[in-house]
């Protein structure tokens, strides 16, 4: 019998309907508004902004210290 590779690295559990991107809330500090402070640990540069009914991804870029959108498809 096969087995997958999720199922012996410990995947995370899959729900069917649901959107995947979803699962990162919780994980990834959520915000209501486009980021403007400088942040100091890595986790700290990637946020997501949720704004009416959409939600979006920003990266902080370190070279040109901006936040950048990030395009989720």
């Amino acid at each position: 019998m096969i087995q997958s590779n999720e199922s012996k690295l410990g995947g995370a559990e899959e729900f069917e309907g649901l959107n995947h991107f979803f699962n990162l809330e919780g994980f990834i500090r959520t915000l209501i508004e486009e980021p403007a402070y400088v942040p100091r640990k890595l986790a700290d540069q990637i946020v997501l902004v949720r704004t009416g009914g959409s939600t979006s991804a920003y990266l902080y870029d370190t070279i040109n210290t901006t936040w950048r959108r990030v395009t989720l498809t």
